[in-house]
């Protein structure tokens, strides 16, 4: 199943929940992870704000960034919440049409239409059309996992950053002793369509031939809800039945990505795998390969 057709069934399993259970984040525009703030509450916001600390921390020329690309946008909750409080120019890119459409919708809602911008467009595709001077920050949360070939999308949005701009990066990142093979790592990349997930070498690795210099690494994975071990393990055992009564359903994606999720929070259990915040500023643009 492509990317796009996942996004858009798990689009209608959202909306079909939406008031009969938690909050699915088509309310707020945010599909990310919900974590847990200092205070004990628990948002999708609490990521948003520690991309906004992040962006802070690591802006060296004291100034927000005028051109932002978010590769990977779903429905625009992140550049909402950042536009809002850094102001700035937005570039969304999905391969959902519903995502595209509804965040295309909240900038009208919102009268903002000069200031944001959706499209449908692969990431690893050439953007040049969309931001064709390039932008100061490139925001990926939770989409890098998605990638064929994380260090070679990796290299090709730094392609589109401004010289001193940062690429951002939310997502999970295993260990580098974790086995490719590993049961619950292998459930993790099946249920959540992740191919090939980027280590902590391979981050390091394509952070050096991109020209970027890591400036922020925080590791976000205690503020991340956690159920206990008997809980989980119950709700694995749930989750595979109800897998295979649907398995020639079309409820089989919603099945597939919880159970999905709940290997990845066994990952988590066991400390293979971390959920990374970091950014890295372009320093240098890499020389061209010879042929």
């Amino acid at each position: 199943m492509s990317i796009a057709r996942y996004y858009a069934w798990l689009s209608r399993f959202q909306d079909a929940a939406r008031g009969v259970a938690h909050d699915t984040g088509q309310q707020t525009l945010t599909v990310h992870r919900r974590l847990r703030a200092d205070d004990g509450s628990v948002s999708g916001d609490v990521l948003h704000a520690r991309v906004l600390d992040a962006v802070r921390a690591t802006d060296s020329g004291a100034t927000a960034p005028a051109d932002v690309l978010d590769a990977g946008c779903g429905l625009g909750g992140t550049t909402f919440y950042l536009q809002a409080r850094l102001g700035g120019r937005y570039t969304g890119i999905t391969l959902s049409d519903t995502q595209c459409a509804r965040a295309t919708a909240e900038a009208a809602r919102r009268g903002l239409e000069d200031v944001f911008h959706f499209a449908v467009r692969d990431y690893d595709a050439d953007l040049a059309d969309l931001v064709p001077t390039g932008v100061d920050l490139i925001v990926a949360i939770e989409s890098l996992a998605h990638a064929q070939d994380p260090a070679a999308t990796i290299g090709r949005l730094a392609t589109r950053l401004r010289p001193g701009g940062r690429l951002l990066l939310v997502d999970d990142v295993p260990r580098d002793t974790l086995a490719w093979d590993d049961p619950d790592f292998a459930g993790f990349r099946a249920g959540w369509l992740c191919p090939a997930v980027a280590t902590d070498a391979t981050l390091t690795a394509a952070f050096a031939a991109a020209g970027l210099t890591l400036c922020h690494d925080e590791d976000l994975t205690p503020r991340v809800t956690a159920r206990s071990a008997v809980v989980l393990e119950t709700l694995v055992l749930t989750a595979r039945a109800a897998s295979a009564v649907l398995a020639l359903t079309p409820a089989r994606v919603l099945m597939g990505a919880l159970l999905g999720g709940l290997k990845l929070e066994r990952l988590y259990r066991r400390r293979v795998v971390r959920y990374r915040l970091v950014v890295a500023r372009l320093t240098t643009r890499p020389s061209p390969a010879r042929p």
